[in-house]
């Protein structure tokens, strides 16, 4: 049986696997929450954008047009980055938003979904050195790793030199990934960090979602039944942070707050862990079409 087959056939028995968590009301979010949520899909639909990675000192564009508040505000990358890792190139670019105060880390997401989920293995790292009991998705840490000290010493002199901005970490599929694992381990050094994801896969156990749940300022967006989020699968010990952002509306339409619900609770059965389906379309539509400069 193909890996993909297999994770997806794993991720149908979760329901019956898995104890049942605790099911809180979804609510709808606020006009000012849906424009944040916007604002940093297209800074990670930006990180797909070649132009954006390898010019450090530009302006940001997207040529698909899929960024406009982005390209509406005065912008200049500070630090731009394409590296490879043993789980795949971890790229994208740190930059300066002077309109909206705020300096932005976006990471690139999977250029090709079929093969990085069919090359998605379920092997888990020891990350003590980041929370009490924590593993994380082996490829996920190391790719952090790769990128760590140049990315950390890069965002320390652009807060040294920007200290009333705001901090923010994003981004798209293994991308968001990125932005969670590298948040968590700065702000255990002390950084201040607003943390946006668009259909990041799960990252680890259990103790290191509860860990990232416990940091706060989390905004863990997903789509309907984007396949991505849904693994590696609870099942087999793989857990996500609370609370979920669920973009409930299809995929290539405009939405309105009350198309996104706020679901809390680790592991929780609703949201996009509770659709039924495994979609790669709805992985694509992140209120924009966040992949569409690939």
């Amino acid at each position: 049986m193909r890996l993909l087959e297999y994770a997806c056939g794993i991720a149908a028995l979760a329901a019956l696997a898995a104890a049942a968590p605790t099911r809180h009301v979804p609510r709808d979010v606020s006009a000012d929450v849906l424009q944040q949520l916007t604002l940093f899909a297209e800074y990670s639909a930006a990180s797909y954008c070649t132009n954006n990675i390898n010019s450090t000192g530009n302006k940001l564009s997207c040529s698909a047009g899929n960024c406009p508040m982005v390209e509406a505000a005065t912008t200049k990358t500070l630090y731009e980055f394409e590296e490879d890792s043993k789980f795949g190139d971890v790229a994208g670019f740190l930059v300066e938003d002077s309109t909206n105060k705020l300096l932005i880390m976006a990471f690139r997401g999977s250029r090709s979904l079929s093969t990085w989920i069919a090359n998605l293995d379920f092997a888990t790292e020891d990350i003590g050195s980041i929370c009490t009991g924590c593993e994380a998705h082996g490829g996920f840490w190391k790719s952090w790793e790769a990128v760590a000290d140049s990315l950390v010493a890069q965002i320390k002199s652009a807060v040294d030199a920007h200290p009333q901005y705001t901090l923010v970490f994003t981004g798209h599929s293994f991308g968001g990934a990125m932005a969670t694992l590298g948040a968590t381990a700065m702000r255990n050094d002390g950084y201040k960090i607003e943390l946006y994801t668009y259909g990041s896969p799960r990252l680890g156990n259990k103790a290191l979602a509860e860990y990232v749940t416990s940091q706060g300022s989390l905004y863990r967006t997903t789509h309907t039944d984007d396949i991505v989020p849904k693994l590696p699968p609870i099942v087999i010990g793989f857990s996500h942070p609370s609370p979920e952002y669920w973009i409930t509306s299809g995929d290539g339409v405009d939405i309105d707050t009350s198309d996104i619900k706020v679901i809390e609770g680790i592991d929780s059965k609703s949201g996009n862990a509770g659709a039924s389906g495994e979609s790669t379309s709805a992985h694509g539509w992140y209120i924009v079409d966040i992949s569409a400069c690939q």
